[in-house]
């Protein structure tokens, strides 16, 4: 019982700072390297955070940590990935 709770408060802190960046668009002090400047960049990963942190807040509600929040979970370092590569080539044009 301990543990999901230390889980669900961890998701609840990555759900926050999303929430900030979705409706604010301002920098927080993690998350994104220090070159994104765009705010549509930054409001899209904060849509991303708060999606993530709900899904695995509702797993763990449901006593259910299967096979999805690791297809979660990489399927967001695949997005982390992507994006990280298309401001690096936006930074060589």
């Amino acid at each position: 019982m301990a543990l999901e709770l230390l889980g669900v408060a961890l998701w609840l802190v990555l759900a926050v700072a999303g929430a900030w960046l979705l409706v604010t668009g301002r920098d927080t002090f993690f998350g994104l390297p220090p070159g994104v400047n765009d705010v549509r960049i930054r409001r899209l990963f904060g849509l991303f955070c708060v999606l993530a942190a709900a899904f695995f807040i509702f797993r763990i509600s449901q006593g259910s940590l299967g096979l999805w929040p690791v297809i979660g979970l990489y399927g967001g370092l695949a997005f982390s990935a992507v994006l990280g590569w298309w401001k690096a080539r936006d930074a060589r044009v």
